[in-house]
């Protein structure tokens, strides 16, 4: 899921979801960098981690929004990453220490996501700056709109997933049931064929299933669609299973020779 990219699709749900998004704030979002912002976001790759996601997110905002930006992340007991656009060769943890500008410059935008559908919480803080101005109120709504913007994705990325999970739980279940369902049918085919109990039935299935090297639903589907054991190995073969015990005493029973007449 990390590798689903949207660049170039105007079309798509992102950069549909972010054009929504601007345009219901279109009055405090300049014209002149609407569009390359929107842009630049359609760019970004969603991913159900929130460091695959976020760490975009600098290279996106400069220059189509400001002249710097920098990215932290962590998971409420320390960060993850930091990452910053210019890159900075700046030890410094401090934001200030990444751009070269005052206070005055500087636009931050903290936010936390809560623990959702199993997965950690996790916060940051984005750093917006520009150089010559100062940033105004049009400034943080659009910087509000792209960190909500970010969150959005990794929502979106999770819940896939967690439909994907489900959907693979939901087919193997439906499997082993279709498996129990065709055990048992063919278990009542054995039973009437060879006149054995259910458990000396199923014996005799998971008998065939070891000696021609397969699973017992296979062979289960096999005396299902034949609607017998010995049928079941298909046309041109003759599926071979070891003698039951019953077996060999019915055949003891039948195959015994009557004393003759002149028998001393």
């Amino acid at each position: 899921m990390a590798d689903r990219v949207t660049a170039g699709d105007a079309s798509s749900p992102t950069a549909q979801a972010a054009l929504t998004a601007f345009t219901r704030r279109r009055d405090d979002v300049p014209q002149a960098c609407r569009a390359a912002v929107i842009s630049s976001l359609t760019l970004l790759r969603g991913s159900e981690d929130p460091v695959v996601t976020f760490a975009g997110l600098p290279a996106a905002c400069v220059p189509a929004f400001a002249d710097g930006c920098q990215v932290e992340l962590y998971d409420g007991e320390e960060s993850l990453f930091r990452v910053t656009q210019p890159a900075s060769s700046a030890d410094d943890p401090e934001p200030a220490a990444a751009c070269p500008v005052g206070s005055d410059a500087l636009l931050l935008t903290p936010f936390r996501v809560a623990s959702r559908t199993g997965y950690p919480p996790y916060g940051g803080l984005v750093t917006h700056w520009w150089i010559g101005r100062t940033p105004a109120e049009s400034d943080a709504a659009i910087a509000d709109l792209i960190v909500k913007h970010l969150i959005a994705l990794v929502d979106r990325e999770r819940l896939m997933a967690a439909v994907a999970r489900a959907e693979d739980q939901a087919a193997s279940l439906a499997l082993r049931a279709v498996s129990a369902r065709a055990i048992s049918i063919a278990t009542g085919i054995v039973m009437h064929q060879k006149g054995l109990g259910p458990d000396e039935a199923e014996e005799l299935l998971r008998d065939c299933a070891t000696t021609a090297g397969t699973g017992l639903p296979e062979v289960a589907a096999g005396v299902v669609r034949s609607g017998s054991l010995a049928a079941s190995a298909g046309p041109g073969r003759r599926m071979s299973w070891p003698v039951h015990s019953r077996d060999r005493e019915l055949d003891g029973r039948v195959t015994e020779r009557a004393p003759r007449a002149d028998d001393s």
